[in-house]
């Protein structure tokens, strides 16, 4: 059987932040004759020659992979990934609308799935409206991640320090949903859902595992398992997390889809391994 090539693209930051992930990539693929190589965002770019699309890595011409996995939140990266006709896990189009807040509630919405009402303001009309939002709104910068662009507007906090976290994001502006202060992750590689996992926050309104929340393993029951599925009928993922906050009624309504999802919580509540399951699956695919 032919030794397949694959990619690992991470900006040079992440790919810091995330050296054991990346080593369980490598060793991983290993097992399944499949030789992962980590390259850095920063050190590719595109052109065009003889009316096509190419991929040069550090100027040069770059030798082709089977396939990449992009691992940094650059969604025209993954389109002229795809112009050169390279298969991309996340495809192109999940990396354009999962990383936009606003881009996947309007691509979602109508499609009998739960949403929170929101209101998207452009970063322009945000910052000469914000003294009219209303306390108890929640704020978010449509393009955040890991809630540290997230911000709970109530009196007593500065115009300045919303300003300062939102930065030159548009946002999505909502009602606060869920007095449990509680979400569930759903981890998906194509069309299977491989687990969930239940955050609840300690101290903050925000239920991120990277800003102290607790998190557990969780069991879908029938109902939920049909909505993530509808979830999923609307994409062709590769490995995404989908996100559902629990509101007051203990009913799931989505939060958001993450493209480059995190892997932590799953390996603390459950023995799955992820990076195996994916390979797997783009081996199969």
């Amino acid at each position: 059987m032919a030794v397949k090539t694959g990619w690992l693209i991470y900006d040079r930051e992440g790919a810091k932040r995330n050296k054991s992930y990346i080593q369980m990539h490598i060793e991983e693929g290993a097992k399944l004759g499949i030789i992962i190589l980590l390259k850095y965002a920063e050190e590719l770019s595109f052109g065009i020659s003889y009316n096509k699309m190419i991929l040069l890595e550090k100027g040069k011409m770059a030798e082709y992979p089977d396939f990449i996995i992009c691992r940094t939140i650059q969604p025209k990266l993954s389109l002229y990934l795809e112009q050169c006709k390279l298969k991309v896990f996340n495809n192109a189009k999940v990396a354009e609308i999962c990383n936009d807040k606003a881009k996947t509630y309007a691509y979602l919405a109508g499609k009998g799935i739960p949403l929170v009402e929101s209101v998207f303001l452009e970063n322009r009309i945000f910052v000469s409206s914000l003294d009219k939002i209303p306390y108890g709104t929640v704020i978010k910068s449509v393009d955040g991640h890991g809630g540290e662009q997230v911000v709970l507007w109530k009196e007593g906090l500065k115009k300045e320090e919303v300003l300062g976290k939102i930065k030159n994001s548009d946002v999505i502006v909502q009602k606060f949903t869920g007095k449990a202060k509680q979400d569930v992750r759903v981890y998906v590689i194509g069309k299977r859902i491989i687990a969930a996992i239940k955050r609840t926050a300690k101290e903050d309104f925000r239920s991120n595992y990277s800003l102290g929340g607790k998190v557990e393993k969780y069991y879908l029951n029938e109902e939920e398992t049909q909505l993530v599925q509808k979830v999923i009928s609307e994409f062709s993922f590769g490995l995404v997390g989908i996100d559902f906050l629990i509101d007051n009624s203990g009913e799931f309504i989505l939060n958001e889809i993450e493209d480059v999802v995190g892997a932590r919580m799953l390996y603390e509540c459950t023995n799955i391994n992820l990076v195996k399951e994916y390979l797997l699956f783009i081996k199969d695919n």
